[in-house]
């Protein structure tokens, strides 16, 4: 009887180590969780700050080169203005496509287009 009895002891004693080391791995893997978990918060709220400072900077680029570009547009010179419309009017009286006529005369009209075109654009980089 004293035997059943330790054997019982020894069993229930052994159960309740198991389930001790098991809760003991339990709160291990919970802790190991908790670490990642907190690791990838950090990760996140790094992540979040660097896209606010992507995000000024951006705004402050398209700010500088929109008013750059009013700076342009208010700098732009009568001269250039002009020289601008009459490269367009010049493209639209003259470029080939516009032309009607023989093979013959297109081909003249599209070699004078290339030729005052190159002048025209040369003119224009110049100024």
């Amino acid at each position: 009887m004293a035997g059943d009895f330790l054997s019982y002891a020894v069993l229930a004693g052994l159960l309740l180590l198991g389930a001790y080391v098991y809760f003991l791995a339990s709160r291990s893997r919970e802790a190991e969780l908790k670490r990642a978990l907190r690791k990838c918060e950090i990760a996140l709220q790094d992540a979040e700050r660097s896209l606010q400072v992507a995000d000024r900077s951006h705004a402050d680029e398209v700010r500088r080169l929109k008013a750059g570009r009013g700076r342009e547009g208010a700098a732009m010179s009568s001269g250039e203005a002009k020289l601008r419309d009459a490269k367009s009017a010049f493209a639209r009286l003259f470029h080939p496509d516009q032309a009607r006529g023989d093979v013959r005369e297109l081909e003249i009209r599209a070699e004078m287009f290339k030729q005052y075109w190159v002048e025209l654009e040369r003119i224009e980089n110049r100024g």
